[in-house]
């Protein structure tokens, strides 16, 4: 069943593992070139991988919970008021940071393995 609460964990999956591949080839390049200001590089690379990493989190948080919302509704179980409101919660905030994760992979678009779905809707 999909109800919509588990797609955050699907979506953020293969950006999440796109975006780690850049990175780390881009700390590999920075290092091995020793680039004039390649500790800058590595520091700011590893502040943008900890945004990826908190993405998957979420996303899979947020997927395990609207898949337990789910199957205790489908099987005619109750669902308490505050389980379906942390559910919605916890998808909107994985929503929010693939949003997120989807603007740091932009710079990335002319890459072969950078998918047109991964594009952020424009902004307002």
């Amino acid at each position: 069943m999909n109800n919509g609460f588990h797609e955050p964990a699907h979506r953020a999956a293969d950006l999440v593992a796109f975006l780690r591949e850049r990175y780390t080839e881009q700390r590999r390049t920075a290092v091995e070139q020793r680039l004039q200001h390649w500790q800058r590089e590595v520091a700011e690379l590893n502040a943008k991988q900890a945004v990826v990493d908190n993405c998957e989190r979420w996303s899979l948080i947020a997927g395990e919970v609207g898949r337990r919302v789910a199957e205790r509704s489908a099987a005619g179980l109750g669902v308490e008021p505050a389980e379906a409101l942390e559910a919605a919660r916890l998808d909107g905030c994985a929503t929010a940071m693939i949003h997120v994760v989807a603007t740091l992979a932009l710079p990335y678009q002319r890459h072969p393995g950078y998918r047109e779905a991964w594009r952020p809707p424009p902004g307002p």
